[in-house]
């Protein structure tokens, strides 16, 4: 089983080594029934796939299939940046996700973001952000994924305090 985004590049990389055994599930309810009648089961994810839906996946998996060998490939970086920018994003007015559109790990921090605080806003660049949006508002937070360039993230601050 591959926890992850069934259309992601990395997801078609590893099931192209899988030999036509393997399973994509993005949710817990995407678990097949027949797990329980498998004899070897192992469970892998996507590096950047969210930290809790993992988790929810991984305790079903082991429900239905308590011989299951669960190893957690998410890439440590990935799961504490999630998670940083969640608890960010409980104390804040508005939450900016700067990172590329095709962007699996930015699309989840968006996500978890926005969950927390309704007020999230996903951009790639500052000429993205409607900084009129955010004006009068006194907690601003900032995330970005995994590669958007330092200069980038560094405008968007600097524009956010104006």
């Amino acid at each position: 089983f591959i926890a992850g985004d069934h259309s992601h590049p990395e997801v078609e990389g590893i099931l192209g080594w899988c030999d036509q055994s393997a399973f994509v599930v993005g949710s817990p309810d995407e678990i097949p029934d027949s797990v329980r009648e498998m004899e070897h089961v192992l469970l892998v994810s996507q590096t950047t796939f969210e930290k809790e839906i993992f988790r929810q996946i991984r305790d079903k998996l082991c429900l239905l299939c308590p011989h299951a060998e669960v190893i957690d490939t998410i890439c440590s970086a990935t799961g504490n940046r999630q998670a940083e920018a969640q608890s960010l994003s409980q104390v804040c007015d508005a939450m900016v996700v700067i990172g590329g559109k095709n962007s699996s790990n930015t699309q989840k921090l968006f996500e978890i973001c926005k969950e927390e605080c309704s007020n999230t806003y996903y951009i790639q660049t500052a000429e993205d952000m409607d900084f009129t949006a955010i004006r009068g508002m006194q907690r601003i937070g900032i995330t970005a994924g995994a590669s958007t360039p330092k200069n980038i993230i560094e405008e968007v601050q600097t524009r956010c305090q104006i």
